[in-house]
């Protein structure tokens, strides 16, 4: 038998003891009895204050999270959804979702607004102490001190022991190489969607749970040399602008694209539209003189000219009331081949006014000129002309690049066949298996074609482009400069002009296009104060070519590209 000081009864069964039971006990057990009811009663207030307790935290959580998940959906760029990843052609990373965190602190428990925000803004990666001591000032609700926070971030305000933070998990998008590739990429929005680039372009395949990653048709080696030479370009002639576009012709693969200004895709919203924007893919230029090589394509596709047949470019051209001029005076009848390598307009509206403008127009259907270019980028823009009506002068102006306004995206598909044998193949901006030969359609003959391509290559050596010249790549291209049509006015601004060059390489048996566009270059005294093409975009390209040629071209593949060459033109 239990001794009567440890004598204890059942909390549940207290309520149910009635006197006649205590009155049937022993005066040693009522006296334990008695002396135990005190303290289970305080027991009971101490359980039932407990519960209370427990039901208002219950209550404040519910609320609280709730709270929580609304701010959490209002986070600038984090992201609901995880998305695959971003790779180079070569699985170099471009873009990940990555844990961060958003850290909020009850107002309530600020003791010193000033004091605090002058701790959390020694922790690198949160705001100025201005910025923080005005988030925090106030009394109610609770305050953001910071999102998109990584681990060490949220453990260094943890470390200071803050009574009311939270810290809420959220995916972000990641760009860990910061400003690389940046139009091409695109980025994501508060939302989770990707507004451009390849986040908007891939939304689907990025956001099914079946893609882990998705490889882009990038070489993060190619994309650096384009960048850093077009950065070096804003420095050297000080254009408004620039941008380049690198491809594969055999596959349509894009392999560096690239604009300046830019942006980082991990701070979107710090960025104007201008910095935003793809310049590449929405912006329409009138190119100039680029355009002539697609124009002497058409003509001898049709077997309308011949290499060294004469035009004459001394008389005045006046076609309708309009006087077509060219920058140097000639006093000589110009061959064919001249009249590219010189770059006479004309002779280049010559040209185009014996294909004729119907036949011109087809051309330019056949080419990809008058849509918007086949490539996965929704911003791609479709091309604009002034009048729909097809006259004489429309079909002279386009034969040197003017009258007609396209994206450089639709212009590198169109030389891209040129370049291809006449074949044209649609960009992409995913990575293609080796040995990829997509579908594609025949615009100009092979024999058209390599005509073309070698016309181009005197154009470098002895012409315009002998600035984008480099040895042991048998560089061939086309410079353009083009005047720029003042919107206030609707006159051609003789002070504003459209620099580019498109070089393809090697000239013997084409595999690559270079596009660099300088959208009011500068010049200085190492142009002579020249602000043409041959000046600033010609010698960009030869270094982008100079910088990428070891990386496509290997001694090995060069010599065994000339052999193949060789073998089909013995």
């Amino acid at each position: 038998m239990a001794k009567a000081g440890r004598y204890t009864i059942p909390l549940a069964d207290v309520e149910r003891i009635d006197a006649a039971e205590l009155f049937s006990i022993s005066g040693e057990q009522r006296k334990a009895v008695r002396a135990a009811r005190p303290r289970l009663m305080l027991m009971a207030l101490i359980f039932a204050f407990g519960y209370s307790v427990l039901m208002v935290r219950s209550i404040s959580l519910t609320i609280f999270d709730h709270q929580s998940v609304s701010v959490k959906s209002r986070v600038v760029a984090a992201i609901r959804v995880p998305r695959a990843k971003l790779t180079d052609r070569n699985g170099g990373l471009l873009a990940s979702s990555i844990e961060t965190y958003s850290a909020y602190i009850t107002r309530a428990n600020i003791r010193n607004a000033e004091r605090l925000a002058n701790q959390l803004s020694a922790i690198k990666g949160l705001a100025s102490e201005e910025i923080l001591r005005a988030r925090l000032e106030g009394k109610k609700g609770r305050a953001r001190i910071g999102h998109r926070l990584t681990p060490a971030i949220r453990d260094a305000i943890f470390s200071l022991g803050l009574p009311g933070m939270k810290f809420v998990p959220e995916l972000t998008r990641y760009y860990p190489r910061g400003q690389f590739a940046a139009h091409v990429l695109g980025w994501v929005n508060a939302d989770g969607k990707g507004p451009a680039g390849a986040e908007r372009a891939f939304e689907e395949k990025l956001l099914d749970k079946n893609t882990k990653t998705l490889a882009l048709s990038l070489d993060t080696r190619v994309q650096f040399a384009l960048e850093s030479e077009l950065q070096t370009a804003m420095e050297e002639f000080r254009p408004e602008a620039a941008l380049g576009i690198i491809t594969n012709i055999k596959t349509g693969e894009v392999l560096a694209m690239a604009g300046r200004p830019t942006f980082s895709p991990n701070a979107p919203g710090k960025a104007s539209p201008r910095e935003r924007r793809n310049r590449a893919a929405t912006d329409r230029y009138e190119l100039g003189s680029v355009f002539k090589p697609l124009t002497l394509a058409m003509g001898f596709d049709q077997g309308l000219i011949e290499p060294d047949e004469l035009f004459d470019v001394v008389r005045p051209l006046v076609v309708s009331t309009k006087q077509i001029n060219d920058m140097h005076r000639s006093r000589h009848k110009m061959s064919v081949r001249e009249i590219l390598v010189k770059s006479s307009n004309k002779g280049a509206a010559l040209i185009a006014l014996k294909v004729g403008g119907k036949k011109q127009r087809q051309y330019l259907a056949d080419f990809g000129l008058l849509d918007a270019a086949k490539i996965e980028l929704k911003e791609s823009a479709r091309p604009y002309m002034s009048t729909r009506q097809w006259r004489a002068v429309k079909t002279a102006t386009i034969g040197y690049g003017h009258g007609i306004t396209v994206t450089p995206l639709a212009f590198v598909q169109a030389m891209g066949a040129v370049a291809n044998g006449g074949h044209l193949v649609p960009l992409t901006l995913l990575a293609r298996p080796p040995g990829y030969r997509p579908e594609g359609r025949d615009v100009i003959s092979p024999k058209a074609a390599k005509t073309v391509v070698g016309i181009m290559r005197e154009v470098v050596t002895r012409g315009t482009g002998k600035n984008a010249n480099v040895e042991g790549y048998d560089v061939a291209g086309k410079t353009g400069s083009a005047e720029k049509l003042d919107p206030k006015t609707g006159r051609y601004a003789k002070d504003r002009n459209i620099s580019s060059f498109v070089a393809i390489f090697p000239a013997y048996n084409p595999q690559y296009l270079v596009f660099i566009l300088l959208d009011e270059p500068k010049g200085d005294v190492h142009t002579s104060g020249w602000e043409t093409a041959g000046w600033n975009a010609a010698p960009v390209a030869g270094r982008v070519i100079s910088r990428i040629g070891p990386v496509l071209l290997p001694l090995a593949k060069r010599t065994n590209l000339m052999a193949s060459n060789v073998e089909k033109n013995p």
